[in-house]
């Protein structure tokens, strides 16, 4: 099924792509399912094949701070919340790019 990333919490009638997922969801557009099928699997090998910038751990621990800190500045957790989240995080990134994480992740 196609989904538009642009338009998440609320459907937009000028957007193909809105206006598919919403025929997919309803089942009116059956044939076009197998054609996305198709088409998924070709974006998916894309996706893999995608480059990633250096991730270094200078890099890592910059990215750290900077989500740690914007976590904080929202207020509605704690330090030790913040932290945590931030290094789940790093760590999806050391994951996408095949990076075993660091030590202080």
């Amino acid at each position: 099924m196609t989904k538009c990333n642009d338009h998440r919490f609320f459907f937009d009638s000028s957007c193909h792509i809105c206006k598919e997922e919403y025929k997919n969801l309803k089942g009116t557009n059956e044939v076009h399912i197998e054609n996305c099928k198709k088409t998924n699997i070709k974006k998916e090998k894309d996706i893999k094949l995608k480059s990633y910038k250096e991730f270094n751990e200078e890099r890592a621990k910059k990215l750290f701070e900077e989500i740690f800190l914007q976590y904080l500045k929202k207020g509605n957790m704690s330090e030790e919340e913040s932290i945590k989240r931030s290094k789940i995080i790093i760590r999806k990134q050391c994951e996408i790019r095949g990076i075993k994480p660091w030590s202080w992740i």
